[in-house]
Parts: structure tokens; sequence; C-alpha cells
């Protein structure tokens, strides 16, 4: 069966695979969390971010032209909750604030 490029951009094609990941990995990354993705230096052992991108797509594409690694980092802020006199340490998502840098455009 041959899909039409109308039917892709109008959504109509069946869904082939694995449902229960793919709806796991949508609800793992709620929109309240803070996640920015970094496009690490080509190489090297350790880990090394080079530049935030604007979003995942954006990135992969960026890492696969320069053979580089894409990063996702969640980000969240640490609070202190007191019960019956015992401290527990709690994260939170941080503030959706948009830090994007403007490294590397012209």
């Amino acid at each position: 069966m041959a899909i039409t490029n109308e039917e892709v951009l109008n959504g109509a094609t069946k869904h082939v695979g694995k449902r229960k990941n793919q709806a796991k990995r949508q609800r793992s990354s709620s929109p309240s969390e803070s996640i920015r993705y970094f496009v690490g230096k080509p190489g090297g052992a350790k880990p090394s971010l080079d530049q935030e991108v604007h979003g995942e797509a954006e990135g992969l594409v960026i890492g696969f032209k320069t053979d580089a690694r894409l990063f996702v980092v969640h980000e969240y802020e640490v609070g202190q909750k007191i019960e019956r006199g015992r401290v527990c340490l709690e994260k939170t998502p941080a503030a959706g604030s948009q830090r994007v840098s403007t490294a590397n455009e012209s």
C-alpha cells in the first residue's frame, strides 16, 4: 500500500509499532518540566555542552551534520520540606524561562 504526501500531511496514515512505549514516553516529559537541549562538542571522551538549541529536532539536525552528540537537560529547583522533625529534599521543575544561547548564529 502506497502512502501519498497528502495522507501524510493530513495525518491519515496508520500508526504501526509499539503504541504503549510511545504513549509512556510522551507522559514522562510533562509540559511543566524545564527541558533544555544542547549540542555537544564533537569528539572527546568527556561530555561538553557547546550550543543550546530551541528543540530536539533542531539539535538532532545539527548533531547529525557536525557528528556531535545531543544532550537533554532536565532542570529542577531543589527545596526542603520539614515533616515531623525530618528534613526531606524535593525537586520541582524550574521556572519555564527560555534561555537559548545565540552563539554560532549569523
